[in-house]
């Protein structure tokens, strides 16, 4: 198809240039050049010595091919679909021929912050057209798109389900569907129901004698207090003496019989005789044997976990694997270990080295030792140098494409394959907010096969390369150091 854009003034147009074979539909064209029919692209003729045009305002609009390059949420989505219903729902009121309309993501246009496409009506009768049906249309658009997939993807399920269900589309079924979409979740009320106000009948209260009531006289007893026990037991025995009263402070664990009953000092000082005087001495002989008994018993448990040899115990020697100053030298012979059941051969532990032995190997023998670096292997040569062994040829590092905005000196890292620049937050990679002569969509820098590009995409103030505008939707050309300006604020593409 014969079309180009066009840049003139601050518009934006796609141009098709009529040829003499062309049949023009002059009724559609007249309803297109005379009105502002919603969800078509304004038109206009013009006819230049004997060549005519068509052209199609499309300021500020992105195709939807570009909107759905990426990610494509529910807001994109269901705009782009209820733009192109409104589209075709028009042409039915202003008699246009609905297979004139071309159904194609390249010359339908969006705003890319209202989502709203429009559609471009072609009025020539005898072009061949492959228009789908709509709602095939419709579907490969749900089969070839990937969502956001960071909100919730109801309506997909939806759209796809309503297309499936109705192979022949209805129109308005499917605008409503698509608004109903748009619409904000209202909370359900509880619907209230009014009350009527009870009538409440007041009747006076009848005079009644009122008879007060006669108080219980209470009669308060005295409780005489209880007397502790310990002190009735005083009262009724006679008071003991000192020997006694110490016996009985005795827990009734320690009160023993009077043969196996331990004699203390202070008892033998109230009851001296030579019989109590030898079973103290004996009991303090025995109670001094039993505590060095338990000292050397745990002297030994020590010991024996420590690991080291006993001096009174001059045969056992512990097998330490190291040489003892000043004993002999014993031979350490290592124990086979125990053979497992299911290896007939016996497993023998090697015998530890001798660490005075270890000690006196040069340090030569250990830095000969190679060491390991995961894959690759380093290994010392006698002239200093290091040999790497197994190193791949290094593969030249990819450069890096960013801008530099002369404005404030930022750097901005192209990072995407289309890097998107405008003040549509929502829409570009890049947001310019602090100048109102950028467009919402203002400029693509593309990538193809480690070249680049930079696409204007419908800006009003255009986009310029080495200061000489470039053509919308066209793909130009940039090399490290090439100045690219968007409107009036100028970038410096740059590769590292």
């Amino acid at each position: 198809m014969r079309v180009t854009f066009e840049n003139q003034g601050t518009n934006t147009y796609l141009v098709y240039e009529i040829s003499a074979e062309d049949e023009l539909d002059s009724m559609s064209l007249g309803m297109l050049t005379n009105n502002k029919i919603p969800g078509i692209a304004e038109a206009t003729f013009l006819q230049v010595d004997t060549t005519k045009y068509i052209k199609f305002n499309v300021t500020a609009k992105v195709s939807v091919s570009q909107l759905f390059s990426g990610p494509v949420n529910k807001k994109r989505l269901v705009g782009v679909f209820s733009g192109i219903i409104d589209a075709m729902l028009s042409a039915e009121d202003y008699m246009l021929d609905v297979d004139s309309i071309l159904l194609d993501l390249d010359y339908i246009f969006a705003d890319v912050t209202t989502c709203k496409a429009v559609l471009v009506c072609l009025p020539v009768m005898n072009m061949e057209r492959k228009n789908p049906e709509l709602g095939v249309f419709f579907k490969n658009i749900m089969f070839n798109t990937q969502f956001d997939q960071t909100e919730n993807c109801d309506h997909v399920a939806q759209i796809i389900n309503y297309l499936n269900v109705n192979p022949v589309l209805s129109l308005s079924d499917f605008k409503a569907l698509l608004d109903d979409m748009t619409k904000p979740k209202e909370e359900k009320k509880v619907p209230q129901v009014k009350s009527q106000p009870e009538v409440v009948h007041i009747e006076k209260p009848k005079q009644q004698t009122v008879v007060a009531p006669v108080q219980p006289q209470i009669q308060q007893i005295q409780i005489p207090a209880p007397v502790p026990a310990v002190q009735q037991e005083v009262k009724s025995t006679p008071a003991p003496t000192a020997g006694e009263l110490t016996e009985a402070m005795r827990p009734q664990s320690l009160q023993l019989d009077e043969d196996e009953k331990p004699i203390s000092m202070f008892y033998l000082l109230q009851h001296y005789n030579k019989t109590n005087a030898a079973k103290y001495k004996a009991q303090k002989a025995a109670k001094k044997g039993k505590k060095g008994e338990a000292k050397s018993q745990n002297n030994s448990t020590v010991q024996a976990k420590a690991g080291y040899a006993i001096p009174t115990e001059a045969n056992k020697q512990p097998d330490l694997g190291f040489a003892v100053p000043g004993q002999s030298s014993v031979p350490v012979v290592a124990k086979p270990a125990p053979q497992p059941t299911v290896n007939p051969q016996p497993v023998v532990k090697p015998a530890q080295p001798n660490v005075a032995q270890q000690k006196a190997q040069p340090v030569m023998q250990q830095s000969a030792q190679a060491i390991s670096f995961g894959e690759t292997t380093v290994l010392g040569s006698p002239m200093g140098e290091t040999t790497v062994l197994g190193a791949a040829a290094a593969a030249p590092t990819a450069l890096k494409p960013y801008l530099i905005r002369e404005k404030n000196n930022e750097k901005i890292p192209l990072n995407k394959p289309v890097f998107r620049i405008g003040k549509e937050r929502s829409y570009v990679d890049y947001f310019i907010g602090d100048n109102t002569a950028i467009s919402r969509s203002h400029a693509n820098i593309v990538s193809h096969n480690g070249e680049y590009f930079v696409v204007d995409t419908n800006s009003t103030n255009h986009t310029y390369v080495d200061g000489i505008m470039i053509q919308s939707n066209v793909e130009t050309a940039v090399s490290s150091g090439t100045i690219i300006r968007l409107a009036n604020e100028e970038f410096e593409f740059r590769l590292m």
